[in-house]
């Protein structure tokens, strides 16, 4: 079927933090430091990623806030910085972010922020993932991709068998 209102690009962008199925190490002494979160916005009419946020910390309203701000501007400047030549001309205000009901999305900051810059918060039904299927296959399509690198935790301990995230993890933050 079709989104409702996800007619051009940047009509609907739909936004969720997940945890990553990988264990990071530290720049220095290379020991684990924890599972990341990710916390991705994807522009429904095209599938596009609008943008992400990264983080050690759990989901909050300033992670939500720092995915939106790196949606919404040019990134021109920061692929020039990371030597990524291939253009992500998705950017500017969306028209409508589609959300979960988590409390990261029902805060102050996320209210003013829609009311400054002129787009509507609207949080799908309670327990309904699929309302958020974009976003929700675009994490899962992700965690997947995760499992082919050193210091995956699988998706789960069966999967997991005995191998050991903390002690294969090899991925800094920074890399």
């Amino acid at each position: 079927g079709q989104f409702p209102g996800a007619d051009w690009p940047n009509a609907v962008w739909q936004i969720d933090p997940t945890p990553l199925d990988l264990v990071l190490v530290d720049d220095v002494h290379r020991r684990h430091i924890g599972r990341p979160w990710l916390t991705l916005a994807i522009d429904v009419y095209s599938r596009c990623i609008a943008g992400f946020y990264l983080s050690l910390d759990p989901p909050s309203e300033v992670s939500v806030g720092l995915c939106l701000v790196h949606a919404m501007l040019p990134k021109h400047g920061w692929l020039a910085a990371l030597g990524v030549g291939t253009p992500w001309p998705l950017y500017g205000g969306p028209g409508t972010v589609h959300a979960d009901n988590g409390k990261e999305f029902h805060g102050v900051m996320i209210s003013r922020a829609a009311e400054q810059y002129g787009f509507r918060v609207e949080w799908r039904k309670v327990k309904t993932p699929n309302w958020g299927g974009h976003i929700e296959r675009m994490m899962g399509n992700f965690n997947s991709e995760v499992h082919a690198l050193p210091g995956t935790t699988f998706s789960n301990t069966v999967d997991r068998g005995a191998y050991l995230p903390h002690k294969e993890a090899a991925l800094s933050f920074a890399e």
